[in-house]
């Protein structure tokens, strides 16, 4: 579509980046600087009318707010200028359903743009009291008043569904855990480099684009080499959302927020403004709901700036919320990766020796099989009245022992 951007502050890099990421032709930009929006039109009446001569000059499908444009505006605007008037969290939205393919994505994605629009529509039917009104969610027009509750039951529809998701999800994650498999998750501002991180982690090769939200379904893969270590691409943080799409998203966040290890990937070549405002965010959307003992930042592009640039910003994080050392990484030349890897893995070192007798029965060899695929067995000494293992653990591993076995000695393992 064909786009006229309102602006009302100067700096429109990420909005522009938005319409090129939604794959829109950016007709024209107009600006008022401002301190707020117009309670009625988001801009002034005389910027209302150059925007409206604008339009019968030029062939614009969309005119696009770079905010939020409440109900009451959003009725006014459409009103006056007659064309679709998109604010900056409907363009988002837009491209999350471009971008959605699997089921849970796409539910997610539903529910937020009916989140979106059941308030529009509370709208004209309050300020309008009109029959009908053309284009919502591409349907053509639809009697108002019976739209909004055909709405209202697909929301809850949706919502009983991605119940459903989130506590199999949460079940899949508990049996992993149980296993003896630790959770680790990419997470981060939009267009972190998060796919591409996984890629280099795991060998895989997920779809990478310089897009913003090109990912919004999680992709688990295990790190190279470590098959205990999962990996998880996550959906990228959005800043300027209401509480309800972050809601909408909740069983997707959920991966993250019960991690065991969270990697926050921070852009290296941002300016340090934005990177600060990321970096805010990404408190805002963690904290406290994991510790920061369990985030670690990673530095990515690190090859787009110079080394002392690079210092830079490490010192920079040091100072956030935060308060840890970061990993510089690129994964373009490969800077950063083995470090990385090796700073996951000690995360999962096996901390506990200790040497258990097992019963010699079925029981005995199901709890044998079991320590093999939770721990790292160093010996076995097979006797005629029990079985004597020697293994490696992590600490809640060692706490279960006692129940499948006799513990003969733990200790700490000395580290190297």
């Amino acid at each position: 579509m064909k786009v006229v951007l309102v602006s009302l502050t100067r700096d429109v890099s990420e909005i522009t980046a938005l319409v090129h990421s939604a794959g829109h032709e950016l007709v024209d930009t107009i600006v008022q600087a401002r301190d707020a929006p117009d309670r009625r039109y988001f801009v002034g009446k005389g910027k209302l009318e150059e925007i409206a001569e604008t339009l019968e000059r030029r062939d614009v499908d969309v005119v696009l707010f770079n905010g939020e444009v409440h109900p009451s505006q959003h009725y006014h605007l459409e009103n006056r200028l007659k064309k679709q008037c998109y604010d900056r969290l409907r363009l988002i939205l837009e491209i999350f359903a471009d971008r959605a393919h699997g089921r849970e994505a796409k539910l997610q994605v539903e529910l937020a743009l009916l989140h979106y629009e059941a308030p529009i529509l509370r709208e004209w039917i309050h300020s309008a009291a009109v029959g009908e009104r053309p284009g919502f969610m591409a349907g053509g027009e639809y009697r108002v008043d019976v739209y909004l509750e055909t709405v209202k039951r697909r929301q809850r529809r949706i919502e009983e569904e991605l119940d459903l998701v989130r506590k199999e999800r949460g079940r899949r994650r508990a049996a992993r855990k149980d296993r003896g498999f630790h959770l680790v998750s990419l997470a981060g501002y939009a267009n972190a480099g998060k796919s591409s991180m996984l890629n280099a982690l795991t060998g895989e090769r997920v779809l990478v684009e310089e897009r913003l939200f090109s990912t919004l379904s999680t992709t688990t893969r295990a790190v190279s080499g470590r098959r205990r270590i999962l990996l998880t691409d996550t959906v990228g943080f959005v800043d300027q959302v209401p509480f309800w799409m972050v809601d909408a998203f909740n069983s997707t966040f959920e991966e993250i927020y019960d991690s065991d290890l969270i990697l926050l990937l921070v852009d290296a070549s941002d300016p340090e403004a934005e990177i600060l405002r990321k970096i805010r965010l990404a408190a805002r959307t963690l904290l406290p709901r994991v510790t920061r003992d369990a985030i670690l930042p990673v530095l990515t592009k690190a090859d787009r700036i110079p080394p002392r640039q690079v210092e830079r910003v490490r010192g920079l994080l040091e100072g956030t919320e935060f308060h840890s050392e970061a990993v510089v990484t690129s994964t373009l030349t490969g800077q950063g990766l083995p470090q990385l890897v090796s700073v996951i893995a000690n995360r999962f070192a096996f901390t506990v020796e200790a040497v258990v007798r097992l019963p010699v029965s079925p029981e005995g060899a199901t709890a044998l099989s079991r320590l093999y695929e939770t721990g790292e067995v160093l010996n076995v000494d097979y006797g005629p009245r029990y079985t004597e293992v020697r293994v490696r653990c992590r600490a809640e591993d060692a706490e279960r022992l006692h129940g499948i076995g006799t513990v003969v000695s733990k200790a700490p393992v000395e580290s190297a």
